[in-house]
């Protein structure tokens, strides 16, 4: 099976339409990445529980100090625009127009060397 090679990062300045990145992926790939990535997530979280487990063994914290954890009012309200900004950044996603916000003018190639 010969896997593409995908990249992080665009390879190159967007000088038109912006890249269409799941054209042609199949519904079930989608699902896939999804699935994927849920597996992470929970992972984190395994070892997350794992580090409070230890710290509590350990005496570094008690048992509920995450629990029971109260942000000042400060940091709450921080913990609350990062929040926002993050779900903000996310479904921004899902709708924004696929023309880009600036304008490159396409000889732009010329002087990068490739």
């Amino acid at each position: 099976m010969n896997t593409p090679d995908f990249k992080a990062a665009l390879q190159g300045p967007v000088t038109d339409r912006e890249p269409d990145f799941l054209r042609d992926v199949p519904p079930d790939n989608l699902v896939g990445a999804i699935v994927a990535l849920t597996a992470e997530v929970y992972l984190l979280r395994e070892r997350l529980q794992s580090l409070e487990a230890e710290l509590a063994a350990h005496r570094v914290l008690p048992a509920d100090a995450v629990e029971r954890h109260v942000d000042d009012p400060t940091r709450a309200e921080a913990k609350a625009a990062d929040l926002a900004a993050y779900t903000q950044r996310v479904f921004t996603e899902l709708v924004r127009d696929r023309v880009p916000v600036s304008h490159i003018d396409p000889q732009v190639g010329k002087y990068l060397g490739d």
